[in-house]
């Protein structure tokens, strides 16, 4: 893992620690229902970026190992629906159109790290709407999270405390999975092509 990247995740989990331990010591003077959420909710956040990052460091450069098993693509989605690190009011519902096989072959573990990082991702643009999606495209299975932001080009919200670990991580998931000379891969475009700014559209392609 780049040195650069190493140190500015242990920076922002440093901060959020702090922030942790500030809602815990009022707590600790009123516990009260909501507060106690919130603190709950800042724990699975920073577990789910701690696995993330346990993951990349503990895999060989560019040779993670995917232990597949065959899965519900939909029934996988649902599972999201319900993350323990979602934050409270964030948007999130499962395409009408999604179409996916009774089953894949993936590695469920790894492909739930990939997407709950691009969903976080996903909740720092969103106006109001995220997606999820899955379908069978040229013999890939294809899961997809889409938001409303303002595309691209939008300035990001939390540039300073992001560290790039979420799509370092996607991408190192996609790459794990191989099926003769196909390989996974990720893919991060407009949400409409013909409008730049009406969105994005994050894809994990697993063959």
């Amino acid at each position: 893992m780049n040195r650069e990247l190493l140190a500015m995740l242990v920076h922002d989990l440093k901060n959020q620690l702090g922030v942790l331990e500030a809602e815990l010591s009022l707590l600790a003077l009123d516990p009260a229902p909501e507060p106690a959420h919130r603190a709950h909710q800042r724990c699975a956040q920073l577990r789910q970026r701690l696995v993330a990052y346990l993951t990349l460091y503990a895999a060989p450069e560019r040779h993670m190992n995917a232990h597949v098993s065959d899965e519900s693509p939909r029934d996988f989605l649902q599972q999201l629906l319900h993350m323990d690190s979602r934050p409270d009011g964030a948007p999130l519902r499962l395409s009408g159109e999604a179409s996916a096989p009774a089953f894949w072959y993936f590695d469920p573990r790894l492909v739930l790290l990939a997407l709950e990082a691009a969903l976080h991702n996903a909740w720092r643009f969103a106006r109001s709407d995220v997606l999820l999606d899955v379908k069978v495209r040229n013999g890939f299975l294809v899961f997809a999270v889409e938001d409303d932001g303002l595309g691209l080009d939008a300035k990001d919200p939390s540039a300073r405390s992001s560290t790039g670990l979420g799509m370092e991580l996607c991408a190192a998931v996609a790459r794990a999975h191989n099926l003769g000379e196909r390989h996974g891969r990720v893919l991060l475009q407009p949400r409409d092509p013909l409008q730049r700014q009406s969105g994005t559209r994050f894809e994990i392609w697993l063959p």
